[in-house]
């Protein structure tokens, strides 16, 4: 397997995780009665801190950097801002949290098919 295809199949790894963390916070965030806010802000920095680690990691390596990752990277950044508005300003709109969350498997999905992996 050569650098190239295992840096992708690293990246891919890396946004699977960044997804299913984020599935998590949904699951904390919409669940009733709510977890207490520690559990969930830690939760909220770790899947941030994820997020800009393989952002750092993307850009780091210029041969992936010719892929179309930005539809992902943008519907996670919608997903984090909505998060925070249900969460911090407790606005129950699990309905357009869980739309964004959804853009962002999509956007996942379009990754491995251009990828040609799964």
């Amino acid at each position: 397997m050569s650098t190239n295809n295992e840096k992708v199949e690293l990246l891919l790894s890396y946004l699977s995780e960044i997804h299913t963390k984020s599935l998590t916070l949904y699951d904390l965030v919409t669940s009733r009665p709510r977890p207490e806010d520690t559990r969930i802000l830690l939760n909220i920095n770790e899947v941030f801190t994820y997020y800009h680690s393989v952002r750092v990691f993307y850009y780091s390596n210029s041969e992936l950097t010719a892929s179309e990752v930005h539809p992902f990277f943008k519907a996670f950044e919608e997903f984090y801002f909505e998060l925070k508005q249900v969460f911090l300003l407790e606005e129950d709109n699990s309905i357009l949290l869980y739309n964004k969350l959804t853009a962002m498997k999509d956007s996942f999905e379009q990754l491995t098919n251009d990828f040609n992996v799964l």
